[in-house]
């Protein structure tokens, strides 16, 4: 506890005030005798001062008000209350002085805590909507406002290979910060990982420290652009399938960054997982397993999608020759090699989102929209693949698609003719 009287101009303005009474406490943080401080004035006697207190010395001591105030003290870096009050008579206040340091921590710690808690749940609620690119999106772009960073974003990692890239982005700021184009020419995801060193989480305060390890990725990518970020790994139980990173975040933050950022790729890795999981088998549903071409559904599909449109078709339809015989005399491990390679070939003629593995040796190839002459140049180039390749081929284009399923039967009509000939050239080496 002080004891002053504040000296005023003639003006009434406070111009210092003189210490009457100082208590051992506070004579031993300011680091001079009790003896000392008595009768000296404040500004004479106490080096690191505080401002604030003149202005409440004055409410004090001559508007009779007391007044409580919370101020850091950078010199001994505690927070302390200060509780003026008139004291005796006007011109005349004492001070009440606490060390509020630990309660002043609980605070911030609480404020943190529940600042973390609810960024986190908003995570969630986006996280929730049926279309998980908005829900994405949504989330980068929360995490980029609370974290004040200059980039946000996710990457799917697939056998080693940057897959999709979610990002958010300050438009003031984010100015050349790695793109798919530097993923596929540097090895980041190496990289990242020596640095999570087996953990969920890295974060890099000073970006500096790679150039020791990673020059080229340091002076072509991160100096003058990137000079902190963190990543969290996206998980699938064991496997690693992806990485959320923050480029820049703001290091004076109301929130734990470690735990947000921990906690939100739990429930973006899980919502990632289950999309994957949908879109995997929706393709499965709709390709053939061994050929990865579309399978009898999707070629279903593709019919009643085209027919009676008006657009032109070529269809082709292909055999293999001797696929029993194949496995018959080499195995089936033989015979589904001889399908990959006939797919293979019809796929790379084609474009292998127009063909269609139809039966066990069967495909046939639909396309849309091409004239006539293209048509039959591709038709011929299949024709020449399968002098190496056991096929036999036929094909046939009409310029509007009004009865496509009668184009695959005479298609159909024509292969078997193209393989009685095979068959009948076979024949004929024999004799």
């Amino acid at each position: 506890m002080l004891c002053f009287e504040v000296l005023t101009d003639p003006f009434g303005t406070v111009r210092d005030m003189q210490f009457l009474f100082v208590n051992e406490k506070y004579a031993s943080l300011v680091g001079k005798p009790s003896a000392e401080l008595i009768g000296s004035t404040y500004y004479k006697t106490v080096s690191n001062r505080d401002e604030d207190w003149i202005r409440l010395s004055y409410q004090a001591a001559f508007m009779r008000q007391s007044v409580i105030n919370r101020t850091f003290n950078t010199q001994f870096n505690k927070w302390f209350e200060f509780w003026a009050v008139p004291v005796y008579k006007k011109g005349f206040c004492a001070f009440i002085i606490h060390d509020v340091t630990a309660e002043k921590r609980k605070e911030e710690t609480r404020e943190i805590i529940e600042n973390s808690n609810n960024v986190i749940i908003e995570c969630a609620k986006l996280l929730s909507t049926n279309d998980l690119k908005k829900g994405l999106r949504g989330v980068l772009k929360l995490l980029g406002t609370v974290l004040r960073a200059d980039r946000v974003y996710i990457v799917e990692a697939k056998r080693g290979q940057a897959g999709e890239i979610y990002e958010w982005m300050d438009s003031k700021c984010a100015r050349g910060l790695p793109s798919k184009k530097e993923f596929e020419r540097f090895d980041f995801f190496t990289m990242w990982d020596k640095q999570l060193n087996g953990g969920n989480l890295i974060v890099m305060e000073d970006v500096a420290s790679i150039s020791k390890k990673n020059k080229e990725v340091y002076t072509e990518i991160l100096e003058g652009n990137i000079s902190r970020y963190a990543i969290a790994t996206l998980n699938d139980k064991k496997d690693t399938i992806g990485y959320l990173i923050v480029d820049n975040y703001s290091l004076n933050l109301d929130i734990n960054l470690r735990e947000v950022m921990v906690s939100v790729a739990i429930f973006i890795s899980e919502e990632l997982r289950n999309f994957n999981l949908a879109k995997e088998m929706t393709y499965m549903s709709t390709h053939d397993v061994l050929t990865d071409l579309g399978n009898r559904h999707s070629f279903k599909a593709t019919l009643h999608m085209i027919e009676g449109m008006d657009l032109s078709v070529g269809v082709c339809f292909i055999d293999i020759n001797g696929l029993k015989n194949v496995n018959d005399t080499l195995g089936h491990e033989a015979g589904d090699q001889l399908i990959i390679e006939v797919a293979n070939a019809v796929g790379s003629v084609f474009k292998r989102k127009y063909c269609y593995r139809i039966g066990g040796d069967e495909f046939v190839a639909i396309v849309p929209q091409i004239d006539r002459e293209y048509f039959e140049e591709l038709t011929n180039k299949l024709r020449k693949k399968s002098k190496k390749i056991p096929m036999a081929v036929g094909a046939i284009w009409k310029d509007k698609s009004d009865d496509v399923e009668e184009l695959v039967n005479a298609a159909d009509r024509l292969m078997y003719g193209d393989k009685a000939e095979y068959y009948s050239n076979q024949k004929d080496r024999r004799h």
